[in-house]
C-alpha cells in the first residue's frame, strides 16, 4: 500500500512541475479568538482549584493558484496564537500544500487524516467547548480519572505529517486515504521522530462519506477506519473503525456515531457511542448530547451528557453556555462524578 501511494504521489508531483503558468491567485486571512471560563467539581480532579480562564486563538492563511490547465495549487496554515504551557511561544496547528482538480485532491503536510475528516458522530449536532464532543475547557482537562474515551478519542494520526488523497465528489459520495510514516513526526516543530517508543508507524487512515439533500432533508454519513503499528514494544497493531450519521431538517439536526478500537497490549480494546439533537433558529442555537463508553483493558466506564446554548450577538460574535455532567465507573474501584459549566465569548473574521 505504501509503495502504491508513494508512486501515485510521484506521478502527481511530476504533473505539478509540468503545470502551465498560473492564471489566477488568491490569498485569504481568517482568524478567531474565544475567551473561555470553566469550572466545576470532580472526585478525581487533579488541579488545585475548580475554575479557570483560557483563550483559544487561531489565525488561518490560505493561498491558491489556479493554473491554465485547470489544476488548483494551494497552501493553508493554521497558527495557534495562544501561549504554550511554558508561556513562551505559539504553535502551528496545521499546515499543508495541495493540488486539486478533476482527479480529486492530493494534500501534503501536517493535517487531519481521512479517518478524522470523514468521521460523523453526535458532535455534528452542534457542540461548543465543554460539551461531551468537545471536552476542552480548562476544568475538564483535569476532571477525568479513568481511561474510558470520549466521543472524539478514537486513536488517529492527528496533525502528524502525512499524505492524503481525497476523491472527487460523485453525487454526494467521496472517499479518502491517508498515509503517515509515524504519528510522532511533526509533533515538535517540523521534527523527524527517531525514537522507537513513541507514536504509531505506517499509519493508514481511510474514510468514506456522503453529503446530500433530499427534499429539504440534509443527510451526512461517514465510515472510517485506521491501521498501524505501535512504535513501543511489543509493537502491537492498532485497528479501529467508526462511523455515524447526521440528519437535518427545519433547523433540527439529529446526529449519532460510534467507534471501536483494539490496541492490543498498548491499551487494549475501547469503544464509545454518542448521540445529539441540535436546533438553530435565527441567532440562537441549542444542543443536547449523550455518551456512553468503556475501556475494556481497565474496565473503566463513562456515562455523560451535556447541554449547550449559543447566541450570535452580531456577525462573527458569539456567546455560549455549556453544562456537563458525567460519571466514571473506575475499574480500580469507586466512581468519579463530574459536573462542569463552561461559558465563552468568541469573535471571528
Amino acid at each position: 500500500m505504501k509503495k502504491v501511494l508513494m508512486a501515485s504521489s510521484a506521478i502527481v508531483g511530476a504533473a505539478v512541475l509540468a503545470a502551465s503558468p498560473a492564471a489566477a491567485q488568491t490569498l485569504e486571512f481568517n482568524a478567531f479568538q474565544f475567551f473561555i471560563v470553566s469550572g466545576g467539581d470532580s472526585d478525581e480532579d487533579s488541579s488545585d482549584r475548580g475554575f479557570a480562564f483560557s483563550t483559544n486563538t487561531e489565525v488561518h492563511v490560505k493561498g491558491e493558484i489556479m493554473a491554465d490547465n485547470g489544476i488548483t495549487f494551494g497552501f493553508r496554515v493554521e497558527i495557534e496564537a495562544d501561549p504554550n504551557e511554558d508561556g513562551t511561544d505559539s504553535d502551528i496547528d496545521e499546515n499543508s500544500i495541495y493540488a486539486q482538480g478533476s482527479f480529486g485532491k492530493l494534500e501534503f503536510g501536517n493535517n487531519d487524516g481521512a479517518e478524522d475528516t470523514f468521521m460523523v458522530n453526535g458532535s455534528n449536532s452542534g457542540v461548543d467547548y465543554g460539551g461531551i464532543g468537545n471536552p476542552t475547557s480548562n476544568f475538564l482537562d483535569t476532571a477525568f480519572g479513568g481511561d474510558a474515551p470520549t466521543s472524539v478519542d478514537m486513536t488517529d494520526s492527528s496533525d502528524s505529517t502525512k499524505i492524503t488523497y481525497t476523491t472527487p465528489n460523485f453525487n454526494g459520495f467521496s472517499a479518502g486515504l491517508s498515509y503517515t510514516p509515524d504519528t510522532a513526526d511533526g509533533d515538535d516543530g517540523n521534527s523527524f521522530n527517531a525514537e522507537d517508543s513513541e507514536g504509531i508507524h505506517d499509519h493508514i487512515g481511510v474514510g468514506l462519506g456522503f453529503d446530500g439533500e433530499f427534499n429539504g432533508v440534509g443527510v451526512e454519513l461517514g465510515l472510517v477506519a485506521g491501521f498501524g503499528e505501535f512504535d513501543a514494544e511489543p509493537e502491537d497493531s492498532l485497528f479501529n473503525i467508526g462511523g455515524g450519521a447526521a440528519i437535518s431538517f427545519a433547523g433540527f439536526t439529529f446526529a449519532a456515531g460510534a467507534f471501536w478500537e483494539d490496541a492490543e497490549d498498548n491499551g487494549g480494546e475501547a469503544w464509545a457511542v454518542d448521540a445529539g439533537i441540535g436546533y438553530a433558529t435565527g441567532p440562537w442555537s441549542f444542543s443536547v448530547n449523550g455518551l456512553i463508553s468503556e475501556d475494556d483493558d481497565t474496565s473503566d466506564e463513562l456515562v455523560a451528557g451535556s447541554a449547550n446554548v449559543g447566541y450570535s450577538v452580531a456577525p462573527g460574535v458569539r456567546v455560549f453556555l455549556t453544562g456537563y455532567i458525567g460519571e466514571e465507573d473506575l475499574g480500580s474501584g469507586g466512581t468519579n462524578d463530574i459536573v462542569a459549566v463552561t461559558s465563552g465569548l468568541g469573535v471571528s473574521f
